[in-house]
């Protein structure tokens, strides 16, 4: 997909720095609304600014349930599935959302952090006795989600190495492997319907649990759309989770006096997770495709029902009306949490606060156990994925 203009929207994946150079590209070439063409020839509006972002996703002439009907304009192929949270609208999309949101509260989220610090640190031994140069990915970016979604999930502890194996070999999927990705696919989906059987028998304390069982205002669900609901879970869970921490990592290697001041002052991790979600290029795709179901002015253009909107979430999260001098990263940045990175309105990222405190107790331990953490090649040297998400293959370190 291209702008009108010729500037491209998706940065290549091989140049961290790309993120910067592309989000002005966009910004600056385009202004808070532009025109762009699906590969398909497909025409799309973009919405760049932070107001135009926030709009698309708060406002409800801006339709999921109109984007992911069949043949609609997409960027991702999870659209036309039915029974998914992200592809409804109110009200349907309230009650279901009221379901799965209980497991997310607040309170819920922060049982969890003596377990994730457990996690972490277990993790961490294993990379100190291997000594380096140890790849953090391996060793903590990549494990860490899915021992994370093994808890939220119930899956048993003996049945872990299989469902880690599993994800790992499913959404990294590139077309050359897509015949692994396929056959991984199929056990998956066969495991989780024998767990969601067992969680009926014997509902213990997780996130299928608590699917099964609606509280007196939720609505009875089928397996067959606890299922399907639990896809994006593992994509948020997992890959999300895990690109976001490595591409942090790279970006407080490449900025030294972040990552120093963060050794010095540990108590800024939680504000620099949501610095480094504003900062950071996950998704080259921006938010999930929305159709306008009625007129809308969008920042002074006028759009007509039935138009395909695109709300380029990391264009907006370097917008300089919100974020001065957008740009730098400034682990001290007040206001960071105005970012856009879990989207906004109906349907913000449930899991939200999930993945902060797992970015959070993941460098917080980081910066206490190795202060003088540094790659152990040239950053631009790493590998890079060129698919859906933009994060390191690989990522040597020594300390």
């Amino acid at each position: 997909m291209s702008l009108s203009d010729g500037c491209p929207v998706f940065p290549s994946p091989q140049d961290p720095s790309l993120d910067h150079d592309i989000s002005g590209c966009v910004r600056l070439a385009a202004g808070p609304v532009a025109t762009a063409v699906m590969a398909d020839g497909t025409p799309v509006r973009l919405a760049l600014s932070h107001e135009a972002v926030r709009q698309v996703l708060i406002d409800p002439r801006f339709s999921r349930a109109e984007a992911s009907r069949p043949g609609a304009p997409s960027v991702v192929p999870f659209h036309g599935q039915s029974g998914l949270l992200h592809a409804m609208d109110p009200p349907e999309h309230t009650a279901l959302r009221a379901h799965i949101g209980r497991f997310f509260t607040s309170r819920t989220v922060e049982r969890l952090r003596p377990e994730i610090e457990g996690l972490v640190a277990e993790l961490l031994d294993a990379m100190e006795a291997a000594g380096p140069p140890a790849d953090v990915v391996a060793h903590l970016t990549a494990p860490l989600p899915v021992k994370v979604l093994c808890r939220l999930l119930g899956v048993p502890y003996e049945d872990h190495e299989a469902f880690r194996g599993w994800i790992e070999t499913i959404l990294p999927a590139s077309a050359s492997a897509a015949g692994q990705a396929a056959a991984a696919a199929e056990q998956l989906t066969t495991y989780l319907e024998g767990l969601i059987e067992a969680k009926r028998r014997t509902p213990g304390d997780d996130l299928i649990s608590t699917l099964l069982a609606p509280g007196p205002d939720d609505p009875p669900l089928d397996d067959a759309t606890v299922l399907a609901n639990l896809t994006p879970v593992l994509v948020a869970g997992h890959d999300t989770t895990h690109n976001q921490l490595s591409n942090s990592l790279v970006a407080l290697f490449t900025h030294r006096d972040q990552w120093d001041l963060l050794v010095r002052r540990p108590e800024l991790v939680p504000r620099a997770v949501d610095e480094l979600l504003r900062h950071q290029l996950l998704s080259r795709v921006g938010m999930l495709m929305r159709v306008t179901t009625a007129r809308v002015d969008l920042a002074g253009v006028t759009l007509p029902p039935g138009t395909a909107v695109n709300a380029l979430n990391y264009v907006a999260n370097r917008d300089p009306a919100v974020f001065p001098d957008p740009d730098r990263l400034d682990v001290r940045r007040q206001g960071t949490a105005k970012h856009l990175a879990f989207g906004a309105g109906p349907h913000y990222c449930p899991g939200g606060q999930l993945a902060r405190l797992e970015l959070s107790v993941a460098l917080q331990a980081l910066v206490r156990r190795f202060p003088g953490l540094r790659p152990a090649v040239p950053v631009a040297e790493l590998p890079w994925k060129d698919g859906i998400m933009r994060g390191p293959w690989h990522l040597p370190v020594s300390w």
